[in-house]
Protein backbone atom coordinates (compact mmCIF):
# COMPACT_ATOMS: atom_id res chain seq x y z
CA UNK A 1 0.00 0.00 0.00
CA UNK A 2 2.94 2.38 0.65
CA UNK A 3 3.98 2.22 -2.47
CA UNK A 4 0.75 3.07 -4.16
CA UNK A 5 0.86 6.24 -1.89
CA UNK A 6 4.40 7.08 -2.86
CA UNK A 7 3.81 6.41 -6.60
CA UNK A 8 0.51 8.67 -6.29
CA UNK A 9 2.93 11.43 -4.58
CA UNK A 10 5.51 11.58 -7.22
CA UNK A 11 3.60 11.57 -10.41
CA UNK A 12 1.03 14.15 -9.00
CA UNK A 13 4.13 16.52 -8.21
CA UNK A 14 5.91 15.92 -11.27
CA UNK A 15 2.30 16.09 -13.13
CA UNK A 16 1.86 19.52 -11.55
CA UNK A 17 5.07 21.01 -11.98
CA UNK A 18 5.03 19.95 -16.07
CA UNK A 19 1.45 21.47 -16.14
CA UNK A 20 2.31 24.74 -14.29
CA UNK A 21 5.79 25.24 -16.34
CA UNK A 22 3.92 24.11 -19.54
CA UNK A 23 1.40 27.00 -19.03
CA UNK A 24 3.48 29.69 -17.69
CA UNK A 25 5.78 29.00 -21.23
CA UNK A 26 2.57 29.26 -23.12
CA UNK A 27 1.81 32.55 -21.71
CA UNK A 28 -1.17 31.53 -20.13
CA UNK A 29 -2.74 34.02 -17.23
CA UNK A 30 -5.62 33.06 -16.29
CA UNK A 31 -6.09 31.20 -12.72
CA UNK A 32 -9.02 29.02 -13.75
CA UNK A 33 -7.29 27.02 -16.31
CA UNK A 34 -4.45 26.39 -13.70
CA UNK A 35 -6.89 25.06 -11.29
CA UNK A 36 -9.10 22.95 -13.53
CA UNK A 37 -5.88 21.24 -14.82
CA UNK A 38 -4.47 20.43 -11.46
CA UNK A 39 -8.24 19.68 -10.64
CA UNK A 40 -8.37 17.07 -13.30
CA UNK A 41 -5.11 15.38 -12.91
CA UNK A 42 -5.49 15.54 -9.30
CA UNK A 43 -8.90 13.46 -9.68
CA UNK A 44 -7.72 10.95 -13.03
CA UNK A 45 -4.54 10.04 -10.19
CA UNK A 46 -6.53 9.27 -7.62
CA UNK A 47 -9.22 6.96 -9.60
CA UNK A 48 -6.00 5.21 -11.24
CA UNK A 49 -4.49 4.80 -7.98
CA UNK A 50 -6.92 5.14 -5.27
CA UNK A 51 -3.93 6.39 -2.58
CA UNK A 52 -4.60 5.36 1.33
CA UNK A 53 -5.86 7.54 3.35
CA UNK A 54 -6.34 8.45 7.31
CA UNK A 55 -9.45 10.14 7.16
CA UNK A 56 -12.03 10.62 4.22
CA UNK A 57 -11.32 12.32 1.09
CA UNK A 58 -12.09 16.25 1.63
CA UNK A 59 -9.86 17.81 -0.97
CA UNK A 60 -11.48 15.60 -3.69
CA UNK A 61 -15.07 17.16 -3.05
CA UNK A 62 -13.57 20.48 -2.98
CA UNK A 63 -11.92 20.84 -5.87
CA UNK A 64 -14.45 19.08 -8.11
CA UNK A 65 -17.11 22.03 -6.31
CA UNK A 66 -14.44 24.53 -7.71
CA UNK A 67 -13.87 23.17 -11.04
CA UNK A 68 -17.87 22.69 -11.87
CA UNK A 69 -18.14 26.23 -10.87
CA UNK A 70 -15.27 27.36 -13.40
CA UNK A 71 -16.94 25.29 -16.26
CA UNK A 72 -20.10 26.90 -15.15
CA UNK A 73 -19.10 30.42 -15.62
CA UNK A 74 -16.69 28.89 -19.38
CA UNK A 75 -20.61 28.27 -20.50
CA UNK A 76 -22.23 31.37 -19.46
CA UNK A 77 -19.55 33.30 -20.86
CA UNK A 78 -20.10 31.37 -23.86
CA UNK A 79 -23.64 31.48 -23.77
CA UNK A 80 -23.63 35.41 -23.52
CA UNK A 81 -25.85 35.14 -20.72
Amino acid sequence: MLEKDRLFNVLLSAFYSLTVASLAALGEQRLDLYISMLTLEYTVLYALLRPRRRWREVLLPFLLVVFSYFVVLRVIEVLGL
